[in-house]
């Protein structure tokens, strides 16, 4: 099956038959986040199969990218949603996802969002002691009954970037197993909440399957406890964080090693889901980024070339602004090109954008060919924590969003102007 369809074909990138540098050609305006409904659907069926014939939900993590029309088809595909606050509730029920595939989690639930989920009937991931306190006191003054996964902190290395590591000892993410044996006198006090398994995440971008195997042998015995103490236990949450290769090109051959880390890790942990399901559990993961990444680019402009010093940049109209994960953790993005002439001439840029901080860069020391002022430039795998990291910093207003479906280019979000900003601005006295 072809992973990817991106290619280069003449020296012009193409992304489901569509000529990208025909969109700029067509006028529309950059920077500019563009996905693929055929990627994503192909990203969402290796999951489709890799538990296939299994009681499994894949759940979506909205955070990785919220926009409704992503969230829709996914959900028409049957996936659940994880949210992380009352608002990504609110969008994932509007986007069509039964309240029965939905798991909200997070360290610090605030009330409101304790009380959106207890009143959908969404079960709910308690992160803490405190937190456990919590879910029980609204589901009380609600006279309702809290459905609870206990996030438990496994103390396992994931060997991903410090920022986005979620299940070592000194992560504020779950419990650590020693507080959740301390928990289990108290667990059979709670009369609003019912305890119906564990739940752990172990970062992003993993590499690595051993560290969800090692993850599943610490909470197999803690399950097994649960259900001994009573506890009405059906439900194992692996989480997800599953990486994909960032620094394959696309473009060369349609069966190339590109997009291939997430595939892999996935069929190869199909063994352990089956053996985890024969043990009566319900199982759940929650990937985002292995759905979403590979189906989006972002497209931008060339602003200009300049030399400085020993260093050579390619100065683009796309930024930290719209792209954030190369300067908040050093994530490396392919960059090519949409149009590459046969004879140009190569040389090492650094692909920086126009905001004013030393740190907006979306690629460094990259081997590109001299570009012409206004050239188009995509930034490949920018589907997951893109858009939904981007900032209005220097005031660069949050940018436009297509969708290739089918033979049809279609606008799914429109680029803010300054007149939206504008109205949120305000100026009037506040009692207090």
């Amino acid at each position: 099956m072809q992973k990817q369809a991106l290619r280069r074909q003449d020296g012009a990138l193409y992304w489901e038959g569509v000529r990208l540098s025909a969109l700029l050609q067509a006028g529309l305006a950059t920077p500019f986040y563009l996905y693929s409904e055929a990627q994503l659907q192909r990203n969402w069926q290796r999951y489709e199969v890799a538990t296939a014939g299994l009681d499994a939900t894949i759940g979506y993590a909205v955070k990785a990218n919220n926009n409704p029309v992503l969230l829709a088809q996914l959900a028409r595909w049957g996936a659940g949603a994880i949210v992380v606050s009352e608002h990504e509730l609110r969008h994932a029920i509007r986007c069509g996802f039964p309240t029965s595939r939905m798991l909200l989690h997070g360290n610090g639930k605030r009330q409101v969002d304790l009380d959106a989920a207890l009143a959908a009937g969404v079960r709910l991931s308690a992160d803490s002691e405190f937190d456990l306190q919590h879910i029980e006191a609204r589901a009380a003054a609600l006279g309702t009954r809290a459905e609870v996964l206990l996030r438990v902190n496994p103390d396992i290395d994931a060997q991903v970037h410090p920022y986005i590591s979620t299940g070592l000892l000194d992560s504020k993410f779950g419990m650590p197993q020693r507080v959740l044996y301390a928990l289990l006198p108290q667990l059979k006090a709670l009369r609003h909440t019912h305890i119906r398994g564990l739940h752990c995440h172990l970062g992003s971008t993993l590499k690595s399957v051993q560290p969800v195997r090692d993850a599943a042998a610490v909470l197999l015995p803690l399950l097994q406890l649960l259900r001994t103490e009573g506890h009405p236990i059906d439900t194992l949450d692996l989480g997800g964080g599953l990486g994909i290769d960032y620094y394959g090109s696309a473009t060369t051959t349609p069966e190339s090693d590109s997009q291939q880390a997430a595939p892999d890790l996935l069929s190869s942990l199909t063994p352990l889901f089956a053996e985890l399901c024969q043990q009566g559990l319900r199982l759940w993961l929650e990937p985002g980024r292995s759905i979403v990444a590979s189906a989006g680019a972002l497209l931008s402009r060339v602003i200009g070339c300049k030399q400085s010093g020993a260093k050579n940049f390619l100065v683009t109209d796309a930024s930290m602004a719209q792209l954030i994960r190369p300067c908040l953790y050093q994530a490396y993005h392919h960059i090519e090109l949409l149009e590459t002439p046969a004879d140009a001439t190569q040389k090492t840029y650094d692909v920086v954008g126009p905001i004013c901080e030393s740190s907006d860069f979306l690629g460094l020391a990259r081997q590109l060919p001299t570009p012409q002022e206004g050239d188009g430039l995509l930034i490949f795998d920018t589907g997951a924590y893109g858009f939904a990291m981007a900032s209005r910093y220097n005031m660069h207003l949050l940018c436009a969003e297509y969708l290739i479906s089918g033979e049809t280019l279609r606008l799914i979000r429109r680029a803010e102007t300054y007149e939206d900003l504008a109205q949120t601005f305000a100026d009037q006295p506040v009692s207090i």
